[in-house]
């Protein structure tokens, strides 16, 4: 007997029938934060999830994402090595990035200035991450 599978069809936006969800990358070291950004995002975005920094690169490279939300580590020396893998993954994907609320060295802030499209800080309210989403591609929308 012979059986047909249809086709799967582009993920689509809730809401928008035939728009396809824009892919986001959730980065953090944190697995809870990943989940429950994840889940909060997943409505509306097609969400690619990484927790750890080995695999952020990759996963950079293999899903092209619209946006991506980093959340920086607690420990300087680790947010060092986290914009390092940003940097070199040489694509001007937009980035918002969580933080908390604490002055780190001049060259880190400057460097998260300049990579940032968007910093939000921690701890975040519920709806934040997604407007700060839609904001960012809606300036990038404008601009190209």
């Amino acid at each position: 007997m012979f059986m047909s599978m249809p086709l799967q069809s582009q993920p689509q936006q809730a809401g928008f029938p035939g728009k396809r969800r824009k892919p986001v990358l959730v980065f953090s070291p944190d697995p809870d934060l990943a989940k429950s950004l994840s889940l909060l995002l997943e409505e509306e975005f097609e969400i690619v999830c990484v927790t750890r920094l080995e695999h952020l690169l990759p996963r950079i490279e293999a899903a092209i994402p619209a946006v991506m939300i980093i959340d920086l580590f607690a420990f300087p020396s680790d947010v060092i090595r986290e914009l390092r893998v940003l940097q070199t993954s040489g694509k001007r994907i937009p980035i918002v990035v969580l933080r908390i609320k604490r002055l780190m060295s001049m060259e880190v802030e400057q460097t998260i200035r300049e990579m940032a499209e968007m910093v939000l800080f921690k701890p975040l309210e519920g709806s934040s991450v997604a407007d700060a989403i839609h904001k960012v591609l809606e300036i990038r929308e404008r601009l190209t």
